[in-house]
Formats: C-alpha cells, structure tokens, sequence
C-alpha cells in the first residue's frame, strides 16, 4: 500500500484567488457563485467550513503545488501515518 496523505483545505478562509485550480486544474475548481475553490474529487467531506480527502502519495505533488501557491496558505496536507504537518511548514 502507498503512503497516504491528509488534506484538510479550510474554506472559510479561502479569499477567492483561484490559484489552486490554475496550478492544478485537474484537481481544483474554482466556483464562481461561492467566489472559492473546491476540491473536484467525488471522496473529498465537505462542510460549510471546510473539505477534507485522503490521497495516495501519487497524488501528493500536485497537491502540493496547489497548497504552495496558496496565497493565503489554507491548504493544508498531513502524512496520515506520522500526522507530520507537511504543507504549510510552520
């Protein structure tokens, strides 16, 4: 099995910039009628306040070039395993 990831992507804190879905527009949607972005994968637990998905390691770079390029750096990714706070470093 392949390591696996936590991403935990706190929307109410999101300002609407869209640079999550221009870096990775296969993973990120940007809704124009909430002014946020949302993550497009059908497993991912939303609630008003936020959205969670476990991805497998396969899926962690692009993940995190969405996370990185977060002005506002409300994307948050943790390894499942250790609970290691991968992005954004403290």
């Amino acid at each position: 099995m392949s390591k696996q990831y936590h991403i935990i992507y706190r929307k109410k804190d999101c300002i609407g910039a869209g640079a999550c879905e221009f870096a990775a527009p296969e993973l990120w949607e940007y809704e124009l009628g909430k002014s946020i972005a949302t993550l497009k994968d059908p497993k991912t637990k939303k609630t008003d306040v936020q959205e969670e998905l476990i991805i497998d390691e396969a899926d962690l770079p692009r993940h995190l070039e969405a996370a990185q390029v977060c002005p506002v750096n409300v994307i948050e990714i943790y390894d499942l395993e250790t609970g290691e706070k991968i992005h954004p470093k403290e």
